[in-house]
């Protein structure tokens, strides 16, 4: 179900349910809402269970406070109508508990948006706030005294986050990816601590002529989109970010758009490169990493570049990671190459960084890489790599891992061909 084709009062509902769904709040915990062109709040309401909404529940509240509903509108309805009223740029807001971002409430902390680019672009900088009563006006003014200054990334000491957007889609992928940025930040901590970037790097402009191009191969659109939602559902991928490109057997390339959610992504929404053209004006950060990297690498036919929270752990740390833990990892893995953030201005160093026999690239503050004979190999790769990596981060709360010894790694790379 595509979110911006629904009624407001529908987008709020649809929000929800996925906020719950994706274990961003509980039961009785968050609210979310948004405006109509007409002045109209519709909001969760009070009290009533997140996981059984229904479009019923959801109330409507008139810009003269008249309220419109089976239920009491949230006790949050003063800081969603506050914002809405000073910030009209800001039409949906979602508040929620995510645990990773309850924790830096709680500590009375702002998570660091600046240490990867993916988190600085969606969040901006994030501010902070001092504690209120839920539901008052007192903190209904603060929230809003946040939001005047600039900030649309809040968070609410001991209490939550609370995002604002331009759409509902928007504001549902910066709550997601604050909850990824805090996630993150927790994973580097364990293993020492999240490094700095001294000078950020804008990635070279892939910018290629919009022509009516073919559909191209329906097939591998439709294979493109199965995984992207599998990568999404294993949060191997965000809704703001997340890139999958596939080579055809013609030299097409075709590859998503940035912040498409993938909850509600078509094959309409598969972009395909062929001869110099691009069939979608919509853009992709990573399009002239991906095809630099196609160039060079004839056997790759699949990437995946993403930022999932535990390979991202490593590479806000700067730390390498090991993939000799246990043979499947090795196998599907290899040696994973690490390289430094420069390297994001230089693709010809990243490409030639990826071989059969390294697939596997995790780039400083920035991001993680997989290539594969197919897409299945790509996501393989990105998968064990996250859940590899999820142990590492585990084990370090009691000791150290003890890798596979080099003989043997010499006998798994003597038995078996992981490419």
């Amino acid at each position: 179900m595509d979110i911006k084709t629904l009624s407001v009062k529908e987008q709020v509902l649809l929000a929800m349910q996925r906020v719950y769904a994706n274990a961003l709040t509980t039961t009785s915990g968050g609210n979310i809402s948004a405006i109509d062109d007409n002045g109209h709040i519709f909001i969760t309401p009070s009290s009533i269970d997140k996981g059984s909404l229904t479009v019923d529940d959801i109330v409507e509240v008139l810009p003269d406070g008249t309220v419109i509903g089976k239920h009491k509108p949230s006790m949050e309805l003063p800081f969603h109508s506050n914002i809405y009223r000073t910030c009209k740029d800001v039409r949906a807001i979602v508040h929620a508990h995510a645990p990773a971002a309850v924790a830096y409430a709680c500590m009375r902390l702002v998570p660091d948006s600046s240490y990867a680019r993916i988190y600085e672009d969606s969040l901006g900088k994030i501010s902070g706030s001092r504690y209120a009563l839920p539901g008052s006006l007192k903190l209904g003014d603060i929230v809003m005294g946040e939001f005047l200054a600039g900030s649309r990334s809040v968070m609410m000491d001991n209490h939550g986050a609370t995002v604002g957007a331009e759409n509902m889609q928007r504001a549902l992928a910066k709550y997601e990816t604050l909850d990824y940025l805090c996630r993150s930040l927790f994973h580097a901590r364990a293993l020492g601590g999240a490094k700095k970037i001294d000078d950020k790097i804008a990635l070279a402009d892939a910018d290629f002529p919009v022509a009516e191009l073919s559909c191209g191969d329906k097939s591998i659109k439709s294979e493109m989109i199965a995984f992207i939602k599998r990568a999404y559902k294993g949060a191997l991928i965000g809704s703001e970010w997340g890139t999958l490109a596939v080579r055809g057997d013609d030299g097409s390339i075709y590859f998503n758009a940035d912040c498409d959610s993938p909850e509600d992504m078509s094959e309409e929404d598969i972009i395909r490169y062929c001869d110099g053209k691009v069939s979608s004006s919509k853009k992709c950060a990573y399009f002239g990493l991906v095809k630099k990297i196609f160039d060079r690498m004839p056997e790759a036919k699949a990437i995946f570049v993403s930022m999932p929270a535990a390979i991202m752990g490593f590479a806000l740390a700067n730390k390498h990671f090991d993939a000799r833990l246990i043979p499947e990892s090795y196998i599907m893995l290899k040696d994973v190459t690490r390289l430094p953030y420069t390297a994001m201005g230089d693709f010809d160093k990243i490409a030639d960084a990826l071989t059969t026999s390294s697939p596997v690239v995790v780039i400083d503050n920035e991001c993680m890489i997989t290539v594969g004979k197919n897409i299945l190999k790509a996501f393989d790769r990105l998968e064990v790599a996250d859940y590899s990596a999820r142990s590492v981060i585990m084990a370090k709360s009691v000791s150290e891992i003890n890798p596979i010894d080099e003989d043997e790694v010499k006998e798994i790379d003597d038995t078996f061909n992981g490419w």
